[in-house]
């Protein structure tokens, strides 16, 4: 007779052999019991477990969040178009440091050039006025003026002080330059920060073209979860991972912030930079990572992993009491944060508990936490 081959089990089943096989192996003694005493574990099967200490309570632990450079308000200097001008060339580029007065961009404008000969007419129309004024002042003075004429020209001499001063003003916002050229410069020393402006372009008056920034002034904002907010307090203190520097840099919460943004569920945090000399480099916009330092009570952890329902209201967790030997320990566990669930009773510091696989060794659990 013709034998054929029997065809390959399928790989659920497979899967199902193995998961028996495992389980054989991992209970020497039956064990599945609704209540587990103990659980004597084969040395071989021990490195399907993962095995951790308790953690015990602490003070405070670092919470941490991505975050990136930036300055704080009031920390930036704007730098704009003091009239419409169209720009003929430009002297900087992004992130560059410049010193105080650098030339930063050259402007050309006919509203430039209108102001200033405004300047140079109020002048005229001033020295004049201020001529008739002492003309009117000596013919008093000798009795063949009149008051009248002495107060007219005493108000045109005013008015006409009144708006030199005004082209003055609105002509020393375009610079020392002349005619109808325009140099922007750099009102201290920093780093360009803000770089809007572009060869040829008609810039209006008052557009923002540049903005200067003090390294030293750079801060922080961090992105923290909705959840983690409640546990932040101004003044923390905070420590700054950047990609350009191995230490960490130190910093302090500024100002927590208000507005949860609806799509990411996080809400700004701003820190201020406290070491007196940061790293050289540091730019707006960089990435960086933040941990802060949060209180939490003073209770034990696990690994929200470990921890297995049997029937409705049972936490169990598996305490290692031999080098192969484990028991089902009941717990009592507050509200799970993050991955980890404090333990309020039924566990000491220290124990150490199976955090991963402790659901091959109850095949009473209903399921993981």
């Amino acid at each position: 007779m013709r034998r054929y081959p029997l065809p390959a089990a399928p790989h659920w089943l497979q899967r199902h052999r193995a998961a028996v096989l495992l389980a054989s192996a991992l209970c020497a003694v039956p064990a599945f019991a609704q209540k587990i005493a103990a659980v004597q574990v084969a040395p071989a099967a021990l490195r399907m477990l993962e095995i951790a200490p308790v953690q015990a309570p602490q003070a405070n632990q670092w919470l941490w969040s991505p975050a990136r450079l930036e300055y704080p308000s009031g920390q930036l200097d704007s730098v704009v178009s003091p009239a419409q001008a169209r720009v003929t060339a430009i002297h900087v580029q992004p992130g560059q440091s410049v010193k105080a007065g650098a030339p930063l961009a050259t402007l050309v404008s006919a509203d430039a050039l209108r102001m200033r000969h405004e300047v140079s007419a109020a002048q005229l129309a001033s020295d004049t006025s201020r001529a008739e004024l002492q003309r009117q002042q000596d013919m008093v003075a000798r009795g063949v003026g009149t008051e009248t004429e002495l107060r007219v020209a005493q108000a045109r001499a005013k008015e006409t002080a009144q708006e030199l001063a005004r082209a003055r003003g609105t002509a020393a916002l375009l610079g020392s330059d002349g005619g109808d050229r325009i140099v922007l410069r750099a009102p201290h020393a920093g780093v360009v920060a803000q770089h809007q402006v572009s060869m040829g372009q008609l810039a209006e008056a008052g557009a923002v073209l540049f903005a200067i920034g003090n390294p030293q002034a750079l801060g922080v904002v961090a992105e923290v979860f909705e959840g983690d907010l409640a546990q932040l307090k101004t003044g923390a203190a905070a420590q700054v991972e950047l990609p350009t520097r191995s230490a960490p840099v130190a910093a302090k919460v500024q100002q927590i912030g208000a507005v949860v943004n609806a799509e990411s569920r996080r809400a700004p945090v701003q820190l201020a930079l406290t070491d007196k000399d940061l790293p050289e480099g540091l730019r707006a916009g960089m990435q960086a990572r933040v941990g802060i330092a949060v209180e939490r009570s003073a209770e034990m952890r696990v690994p929200i992993g470990a921890v297995l329902i049997q029937g409705e209201n049972r936490s169990v967790v598996f305490v290692q009491t031999g080098e192969h030997a484990f028991e089902a320990r009941t717990v009592k566990l507050g509200a799970p944060v993050r991955g980890w669930v404090p333990v309020i009773s039924g566990l000491k510091s220290g124990e150490r508990i199976v955090v991963r696989g402790a659901l091959l060794l109850d095949g009473a659990a209903s399921q993981m936490l």
